[in-house]
């Protein structure tokens, strides 16, 4: 593992998505969320909790 995957939860814990990211410095106005839905249906996203995370350490 390269140390490229993030994983978000949601619902309670019900829904978990994985991705791969390979990030640049995203700070103040420079960061940036997108949702996206690829079903059938329109999604609402009615609350975010975001947290800081300190720089990964990279063994």
């Amino acid at each position: 593992i390269d140390n490229s995957i993030v994983e978000s939860f949601g619902g309670g814990g019900k829904t978990c998505i994985t991705a791969r990211v390979y990030p640049k410095l995203a700070v103040g106005n420079d960061a940036r969320l997108y949702v996206f839905n690829n079903g059938s249906s329109a999604v609402t996203l009615s609350k975010l909790t975001a947290w800081s995370m300190r720089k990964p350490s990279i063994n």
